[in-house]
């Protein structure tokens, strides 16, 4: 997902317009569209990984709260309309929620050659547990 928010400052009543690119686990904030301005650079990376909270607010805001020891306020953004808001916060929930799910890891039995014990026929097994 990519798109125009406009990100508060923080101490500040300003809001300056960014454009966001979520990748995989990583949203990136530019100045400008990178498709559009060969001089946009990346202004911020925010691992999704380290964040505590990415909850919807009011009025098409929403607000990403890093995972930190000191009182953070999060990093409040303002999308053009309520929905677009909301799909914001769904996409960087998912991408924040897909990278937290433990990988499954099979539940196979190993003997002491670590070989899977499904694997051994039935009369070896009973002698590798003597």
């Amino acid at each position: 997902m990519s798109g125009w928010v406009r990100r508060k400052v923080k101490n500040s009543d300003k809001w300056v317009r960014r454009w966001l690119e979520l990748n995989q686990n990583v949203l990136h904030s530019y100045q400008a569209n990178p498709a559009e301005a060969r001089e946009a650079r990346v202004m911020n990376m925010l691992d999704l990984r380290k964040t505590r909270e990415i909850k919807l607010m009011q009025d098409g805001t929403f607000n990403i709260i890093p995972e930190t020891t000191d009182p953070h306020p999060g990093y409040l953004m303002k999308a053009e309309t309520p929905a677009e808001a909301e799909a914001w916060v769904d996409a960087l929930n998912a991408a924040r929620l897909a990278v937290l799910d433990p990988i499954p890891v099979p539940q196979v039995s190993y003997c002491c050659f670590c070989i899977p014990i499904s694997k051994v026929p039935t009369e070896d097994k009973r002698a590798l547990l003597r």
